[in-house]
């Protein structure tokens, strides 16, 4: 599981730039980026049903908290300095 992940994460921060570009100029628009780069994963993990034995569904379900977590700490690096949301801010304290 963890190679997957790992194979996953430069792909992750591709993903982030074509969201970015997707949702340009679209106010507060963090969480329709973030199911863009969720949606395009899955489907990447599911395509590769093509070509193997089966089971992506289930891969994707077991990978899927830890990739939400990815892609929060990959936009964490490629935007330090974007304010948190109110709603964050009161969760983190």
């Amino acid at each position: 599981m963890w190679l997957i992940l790992l194979k996953l994460l430069p792909m992750i921060f591709q993903l982030m730039g074509i969201a970015e570009k997707a949702f340009d100029g679209v106010p507060d628009s963090g969480a329709e980026k973030k199911t863009l780069v969720t949606d395009a994963v899955k489907a990447v993990v599911g395509g590769v049903g093509a070509v193997s034995t089966g089971g992506q569904a289930e891969t994707f379900d077991r990978i899927a908290p830890t990739v939400s977590v990815m892609i929060d700490g990959a936009a964490a690096i490629m935007f330090p300095n974007k304010p948190q949301s109110m709603e964050a801010r009161q969760e983190n304290g």
